[in-house]
């Protein structure tokens, strides 16, 4: 992939705040050259509402904007892929079926994100070579007992859909690597997380190197999780207070993890994450906590690959024990406070301060009234984050420290900040300690998304 990139085939269209890679596309003469060569070669076809066919023996097909009225579904025998693309009239539950009667027989792929199903076709079932199936954001509410006939199914997505439990049957999934459940809200519903829930003996699955989404419903399940020992990435939900300890227990044997999701089973719930259990997550670079927390874990502290933190709902009320532990994370490059912090000052110390932080979100603190930056904290800081936080009516002090700054962005916040930052005097102090930043943002949450103008 880098090699690409470093040849320009490929563009970076952005990154995640620790710098590693989100979304990749081609340029436009790029695309219509593999386009071009695809349809030539039989390899690959895009249909479109203007175009509804494809050659007799085309191996991948992807669909843009399809309608109902494609031509004979006679020539799939070839077919190995099929990935749906911005579609407008979303996919349907009967055009699927007729799609899938044109015996796929070596379909390997079929990605159905957004489609418009309530059910998954029975003939889904006889893909007996099917490895990566799909189903995010569908209507689809109930996996049936037939998945077990997938059995070279090695990732199965079912995010953002109405699925909340899954058949004894998915443990004969024994080639599965990736396993997607439930999913994440926006602002709107302060970015709920729910899950799904899982059998026991889900630890049979040991090719399992994502699971995402797993609902710790009793002690048994989070003792099952520790036989994963390929996880790399384990999110997991519902978790009781009770359950901590068997937690940590379990992540001691997961040492491949690199991500790591971590949410309770109910607001007010206490994440008890303090043990004399330590886990040593050697290479874990990504870390969310949801739920409330008596302290910051001393395990948490010892991270030393970790390059994202997200603290949600944490309540935590000492400052030294949120800064001053944290602040010591030698490759911490992005952290995120959403409602983890109960005091009315944040103050970031130049000992020891965040050396690597280059994106910083403080959100939802709702007793937060000053924010303060010393001299030589967060040096390497460029986007900071403020949303919110509506006791806060004057601008972070310090800011001005903060020399590497590239975006500043009120969110939300009260009325009198809002009004300050939109209507700053270029003779003022303010205006001074700001100057410097390429971009200012003030934003409100208006119909499902962030609008708002920059200075």
């Amino acid at each position: 992939m880098k090699e690409l990139i470093n040849r320009s085939l490929i563009q970076v269209e952005s990154t995640w705040d620790d710098g590693t890679l989100d979304t990749c596309g081609l340029h436009d003469f790029v695309r219509e050259i593999l386009v071009s060569k695809s349809k030539e070669q039989g390899f690959m076809t895009v249909a479109t509402k203007y175009y509804t066919r494809w050659p007799e023996k085309v191996r991948h097909l992807a669909i843009h904007n399809f309608t109902d009225n494609p031509q004979e579904f006679s020539s799939l025998k070839c077919l190995r892929s099929v990935v749906i693309f911005e579609y407008e009239d979303p996919l349907t539950t009967t055009f699927l079926s007729k799609f899938l009667h044109g015996d796929p027989k070596l379909l390997k792929v079929l990605d159905l994100d957004g489609a418009e199903l309530d059910s998954i076709p029975k003939q889904v079932f006889k893909l007996f070579h099917l490895r990566y199936l799909s189903l995010n954001g569908t209507g689809v509410r109930i996996i049936p007992k037939s998945i077990g006939k997938l059995q070279n199914l090695e990732v199965l997505s079912l995010m953002e859909t109405n699925v909340t439990e899954l058949p004894m049957e998915i443990l004969k999934l024994r080639k599965l690597r990736s396993l997607f459940l439930g999913g994440m809200g926006d602002y709107s519903n302060e970015y709920a997380i729910w899950g799904c829930k899982c059998p026991l003996g889900i630890g049979k699955l040991i090719c399992l190197e994502e699971l995402y989404g797993i609902e710790a419903d009793s002690d048994k399940i989070v003792r099952e999780v520790g036989k994963l020992t390929q996880l790399r990435r384990l999110a997991i939900r519902k978790l009781r207070r009770e359950d901590g300890k068997e937690l940590l227990s379990s992540l001691l044997r997961l040492t491949n993890l690199r991500v790591l999701s971590i949410s309770c089973i109910k607001e007010d719930e206490t994440l008890d994450l303090q043990h004399s259990v330590s886990p040593k997550l050697e290479f874990l670079t990504i870390l969310l906590l949801k739920g409330r927390l008596e302290r910051v874990p001393q395990w948490v502290t010892s991270l030393q690959s970790l390059r994202t933190l997200r603290l949600v709902n944490s309540r935590l009320r000492e400052d030294e024990n949120v800064t001053g532990s944290l602040g010591h994370l030698p490759n911490l490059v992005s952290l995120t406070l959403y409602g983890a912090y109960e005091g009315e000052t944040i103050c970031f110390k130049k000992i020891g301060g965040f050396q690597k932080l280059q994106s910083l979100e403080l959100v939802q603190l709702t007793r937060l009234k000053w924010v303060r930056v010393e001299e030589e904290s967060m040096p390497n800081l460029r986007n900071l984050r403020l949303g919110g936080c509506k006791l806060m009516q004057e601008l972070p002090s310090g800011i001005q420290n903060l020399t590497r700054l590239e975006y500043l962005g009120f969110y939300e916040m009260s009325d009198e900040l809002m009004h300050k930052v939109q209507n700053l005097d270029k003779q003022s102090e303010d205006y001074q300690t700001i100057s410097h930043i390429p971009q200012v943002f003030t934003g409100h949450w208006i119909d499902g998304q962030w609008k708002g103008t920059f200075l």
